[in-house]
């Protein structure tokens, strides 16, 4: 496994002293230009700070993203095709250009990204670059996000900024064994559930969520991590998929997006729209997951084909159809 970080990350950076436990695997790229430990392994960006009228951009726009970029060739090759790749970040936007420049150059690693949103009060241009850079998860073998804004809403009364970042930041490296073993022992693309605090295969969903997980203890990593690489070659196997029926299912492979569980609420409430216009009988359990997903999985695939079997008995012309504009919604 390679663990990735950058020197600008407002928490998961070189000064993170949960990271000493992982000084063997741990690459910091460091976006503002230079060296900044000889603790771990440094990828250094060309960056160099310009006296220019403006702000700097956020985002791709950004003069750190641009460095980076024209060296990511570079970074590419210094992951030496490790299996396993977690790019650890925050909500401060730079934090994910490594991610970002890497996710559709590397071919032969599972990529796999923690990350937390920025603070809603700390500007609408930040927010966005941070989002926006969120938007193809696509190339990600499991993805784990935190909402840092429900900090905000949950807060006791007289928290302080401080305490608030402090919560964020224990609750993060709490989960940290539960990140590395779930993806030491995962198989499927998969997303972080809150309610099981574990890792759920996107495609399966509600199905796989066991809640009883949620308390079980997870606070070592089970498997020794060192910096080991694959050698590259030509593996024939003998059940090795149809090159057609392998484009096909990686077309239809139900991707993790940050809104999942708004879509998923908002097909789940078409659904149940549908079948009181037809008086369908139809009983629709809410999904307990928290966390990001794809927004659809087994179980909401098995009530749409519940409710196209039952909508087919009855004759078009009875067919109530309710109007309901779901990309308005999601987009």
């Amino acid at each position: 496994m390679r663990i990735v970080v950058t020197d600008t990350a407002l928490i998961r950076n070189h000064n993170n002293h949960v990271l000493e436990q992982f000084k063997d695997v741990v690459l910091v790229v460091c976006l503002e230009g230079k060296k900044v430990t000889d603790k771990y392994e440094c990828f250094v960006s060309p960056y160099e700070q310009k006296t220019c009228l403006g702000m700097d951009q956020y985002g791709v726009e950004s003069q750190r993203y641009y460095a980076l970029e024209s060296v990511a060739d570079d970074l590419n090759r210094n992951l030496h095709y490790h299996e396993k790749v977690l790019f650890l970040t925050d909500g401060n936007p730079e934090s994910l250009y490594p991610f970002y420049v890497i996710k559709d150059r590397n071919k032969h690693n599972s990529l796999h990204l923690c990350t937390d949103s920025p603070w809603n009060f700390e500007g609408k241009r930040r927010v966005e670059a941070h989002k926006k850079m969120l938007s193809d998860l696509s190339q990600l073998k499991s993805f784990f996000f935190m909402d840092s804004n429900e900090y905000l809403r949950k807060a006791e009364e007289g928290s302080t900024m401080q305490d608030l970042m402090e919560k964020v930041e224990n609750d993060y490296a709490a989960y940290l064994p539960r990140i590395i073993n779930g993806i030491q022992s995962m198989q499927n693309h998969s997303y972080f559930d809150f309610a099981s605090k574990s890792y759920i295969p996107v495609k399966d969903g509600f199905d796989k969520i066991d809640l009883s997980k949620k308390i079980e203890d997870d606070i070592e990593i089970q498997m020794p991590l060192y910096p080991s690489f694959c050698m590259l070659g030509s593996v024939v196997s003998p059940d090795y998929p149809e090159k057609g029926k392998r484009i096909k299912d990686e077309i239809e492979r139900p991707v993790v997006r940050i809104d999942g569980q708004r879509i998923c609420n908002l097909l789940r409430e078409y659904r149940i729209k549908l079948a009181e216009s037809n008086g369908i009988e139809f009983h629709s359990e809410e999904c307990p997951s928290i966390g990001p997903c794809a927004g659809t999985c087994a179980k909401c695939d098995q009530e749409s084909a519940y409710l196209r079997d039952k909508l087919a008995e009855i004759p078009r012309g009875k067919q109530k159809i309710p109007m309901y504009n779901l990309e308005e919604e999601v987009y």
